[in-house]
């Protein structure tokens, strides 16, 4: 990896120089040099998340829309932010009149770890609820419903695996099933 790195480097201080010296022909060239090496650097890193993670196995269910809350900051951790969203949250909520859909949609699903803190099922929301949210500044996101294959004793190794492959996720535990699901949220 570290020879790709600094071929792309080389690459791109070529790129540079032949910019410079408006030479067209040789800056496409470089252009595809440099993309081919990113192609090699992206599928290496793909080759070694897939052999770190290889144990666990999960299949998509299904793709629902959700309503979400989204963050406004990165680190949501830093400070209170994270308490003023959460009160906002549920302001949001009881003004749409949908704080007791919420809650019971979460009550039945058990959240282990994400970093997604506020959202609903679309299709639980009557359209009145939906308005009120979206007026609110709530989004709404296509969610892969993924399962996970294999019991695991070591709950961490899941979570491992959804902080490195997933941006925007809740890993979840059905309450009925017990099984492991992980929302995946395309945004």
């Amino acid at each position: 990896m570290e020879q790709e790195i600094l071929a792309l480097k080389r690459a791109i201080i070529e790129l540079e120089r032949n910019k410079s010296i408006n030479d067209d022909n040789t800056v496409i060239k470089n252009i595809d040099k440099i993309i081919y090496i990113c192609e090699k650097i992206k599928e290496d890193f793909q080759k070694q998340d897939e052999s770190v993670y290889k144990d666990v196995r999960c299949a998509k269910i299904n793709t629902i829309k959700f309503i979400y809350k989204p963050l406004r900051v990165k680190n949501y951790f830093e400070g209170d932010y994270i308490v003023r969203f959460a009160e906002d949250r549920s302001r949001d909520l009881k003004d749409a009149k949908a704080l007791d859909v919420h809650n019971e949609f979460w009550i039945q699903h058990k959240t282990i770890k994400g970093t997604i803190f506020g959202s609903v099922p679309k299709e639980l929301l009557k359209e009145k609820e939906l308005k009120s949210l979206l007026m609110s500044g709530w989004k709404e996101a296509e969610v892969d419903i993924l399962e996970i294959k294999d019991c695991f004793d070591d709950i961490r190794e899941i979570i491992k695996f959804c902080e490195n492959r997933f941006s925007n996720y809740i890993l979840i535990q059905e309450e009925l099933t017990k099984s492991h699901l992980i929302l995946n949220y395309k945004i």
